[in-house]
């Protein structure tokens, strides 16, 4: 799945739903409530759309990793990411906090306004290629994609 579809896809419908409430508390029409919407987007998860593009550029593959100081889920999720990169260092680790404004990349990547932390993704040239919301991972899961990742990467498909 690519990532910067799926943040557009989550843009779009956002705006289509907060125009569509405006303008029906206001009493207006849609496009006269399209700049604040458009402005309210820009403000809100700009930073999260910026992040997403600066993710979705990357050459080398990515481990996005969105959660909280304060999440318990979060913490026990550690050690077993961190082991797992120790032996990975091609993957590069983003780590984003949820409550800073980047964070809301979460809700872009899970096309839901709620969900459980964290949020882990291993991201290669722009496609999300394994997620997991709500669960500690075992370094084994995680090795299994990265092995499915570098497989799918080392195929040579111009072979004769």
């Amino acid at each position: 799945m690519d990532l910067m579809a799926r943040v557009q896809g989550f843009m779009t419908l956002k705006k289509e739903r907060l125009s569509e409430e405006l303008a029906e508390k206001y009493g207006v029409s849609e496009d006269e409530v399209a700049g604040v919407v458009d402005s309210f987007l820009k403000d809100t998860y700009g930073p999260a759309l910026k992040a997403a593009g600066a993710i979705s550029g990357k050459e080398n593959p990515v481990l996005l990793f969105i959660g909280r100081k304060e999440c318990a889920i979060c913490q026990r999720s550690q050690p077993d990411l961190e082991r797992f990169l120790e032996n990975h260092r091609d993957l590069e680790l983003i780590k984003l906090d949820y409550s800073q404004p980047e964070g809301l990349l979460y809700h872009m990547i899970q096309q839901h306004d709620k969900g459980m932390l964290p949020l882990v993704a291993m991201i290669f040239r722009g496609r999300i290629r394994m997620i997991f919301t709500g669960e500690c991972i075992h370094a084994t899961v995680y090795e299994k994609y990265y092995n499915e990742l570098h497989s799918e990467c080392s195929q040579n498909i111009y072979a004769l």
